[in-house]
């Protein structure tokens, strides 16, 4: 059984259809991430989700758990940020944290674990009016993260956060999908979501286009070539076959990148050591989650 199914859910705000016949599941140990343009529906479907938002027709259910039929138990298993951090502005971050540890009934030494995990120190004795943006998302995450739920849906959860921050919350993620917790991650933040995710779930005008593994579209796709003698080296692969085309990489660097099926790498590297042609790199071409992200979104 799924963690969280989602199963032909729809929501109009007026007229204006929002979620058409969305479907998807998280499990267990499973970080999935959730892609889309602005506007495609991802805010709507975690509100839905997390029982913010009525909607129209669809079943949500949280460990077999009917998010209308039974909420209070469905939403016993969830912890949740959407959108941007909502604090209570005249209380401490110390007193949030005793808050959330009065409302899920956890014991006394929750609240030293929470806020030293926080890492806001000093300030957690200072009101949240106070706050930074980032200082504010670390609250929220540690609050969200301390009932330890079984499902945890964030939205732009590094948003505001320093490097230390976002790596501080990629290894805390991790950590609780080790030990079984699903996870429903959206973010802009592609680099960050390529590193952590399991699956990718990409919706656009309200219905999933693609959900799968990052690796289901991230097959090989060549190699790319890196030498001082681009133009000879291009036009000597092509006279020979091989489908190829100068481009810039990731790091801004001009190379060649070469379509060869892995068993004819011999092949190819024999031709440019014949020529005399001297490299200085050959790495594997692989899509990065921005160029499927750019192939399945920005291309339909």
């Amino acid at each position: 059984m799924p963690l969280l199914s989602v199963r032909k859910l729809n929501k109009h705000f007026g007229q204006k259809s929002v979620l058409k016949n969305l479907c998807f599941q998280v499990n267990q140990s499973e970080i999935v991430g959730l892609l889309g343009p602005n506007g495609a529906g991802k805010s709507t479907a975690m509100k839905c989700i997390c029982g913010l938002v009525h909607y129209d027709s669809g079943d949500i259910s949280i460990e077999g758990h009917d998010i209308k039929a039974d909420r209070v138990s469905a939403l016993k298993l969830l912890g949740a940020s959407i959108e941007s951090p909502a604090l209570y502005p005249e209380l401490t971050g110390a007193e949030h944290i005793r808050l959330m540890a009065q409302w899920r009934d956890l014991p006394k030494t929750e609240i030293a674990e929470a806020e030293a995990f926080s890492k806001l120190g000093e300030a957690l004795r200072r009101r949240a009016s106070s706050y930074s943006t980032g200082m504010k998302m670390r609250l929220i995450l540690t609050m969200v993260l301390m009932p330890k739920p079984h499902l945890i849906i964030l939205d732009e959860p590094m948003n505001g956060l320093d490097p230390e921050g976002v790596i501080q919350l990629r290894e805390e993620l991790c950590h609780l999908k080790d030990q079984g917790t699903g996870i429903l991650l959206s973010s802009h933040l592609l680099s960050e979501l390529e590193k952590i995710c399991d699956r990718v779930l990409m919706i656009n005008h309200g219905a999933v286009i693609f959900d799968g593994a990052i690796s289901d579209k991230q097959m090989s796709s060549g190699y790319d070539i890196y030498t001082n003698e681009l133009p000879r080296l291009e036009a000597i692969l092509k006279e020979r076959g091989y489908i190829c085309a100068a481009k810039t990489d990731s790091q801004r660097t001009k190379c060649l990148h070469c379509v060869a099926p892995e068993g004819e790498l011999n092949d190819l590297l024999m031709v440019i050591v014949n020529e005399g042609i001297r490299l200085s790199d050959l790495k594997k071409a692989y899509k990065s989650l921005e160029d499927i992200y750019q192939e399945v979104i920005v291309a339909n």
